[in-house]
């Protein structure tokens, strides 16, 4: 791995836990086993870095969703996502979606990491909008956002309380009634 990737990966991990304002540089290099001289030999400003790390975790998770979704059969991926969700929520690190996280840190529309949250929705809108297509529903796109949104409530709900199985249970069971008034007739 090279020093440029284990930075990545290591200010990736100190954002996620504790934030990026709050997260130093002299923390982050610290964390990643290098020299502030070195940090920013590879990244100018921690600004930098921030949108690196971003990058790096769209990649991560869109390689993660797609392998774990596109493992069911095509009616069943809808629920797939919200189960990918939940398998996620309830591994002892997870500490919500770094996008949101990021979007909140960083309000202003226009700030870099907003607008990497922002493409990164759309991603997963867009691969939503093509499994709701393979499931063959009536209106994917639709069906696509109102999938998205109860994902994204899941992921902020437990985030906020932690893990609930109710809420768990009240996401897939939304996923299934969505499927169910979604096909086409």
């Amino acid at each position: 791995m090279s020093t440029t990737d284990t930075i990545t990966e290591s200010a990736l991990r100190l954002f996620y836990r504790q934030g990026y304002h709050a997260s130093g540089v002299e923390q982050l290099s610290q964390e990643a086993g290098v020299t502030k001289k070195t940090l920013y030999r590879h990244f100018p400003s921690k600004e930098h870095l921030v949108e690196a790390a971003l990058q790096h975790r769209d990649s991560e998770f869109m390689a993660k969703l797609r392998t774990a979704v596109d493992a069911a059969s095509e009616t069943q991926r809808p629920l797939a996502y919200i189960n990918f969700l939940a398998a996620w929520a309830q591994e002892p690190d997870f500490h919500g979606c770094a996008f949101i996280n990021a979007a909140a840190e960083y309000s202003d529309q226009n700030d870099p990491p907003h607008t990497l949250a922002r493409r990164h929705k759309q991603q997963v809108l867009a691969y939503l909008e093509s499994i709701c297509t393979l499931a063959k529903f009536a209106q994917p796109l639709l069906a696509a956002r109102q999938l998205l949104l109860i994902g994204e409530g899941l992921i902020v709900t437990c985030q906020v309380n932690g893990p609930c199985e109710e809420v768990i249970d009240s996401a897939r069971d939304m996923a299934r009634m969505l499927a169910a008034r979604s096909l086409e007739p």
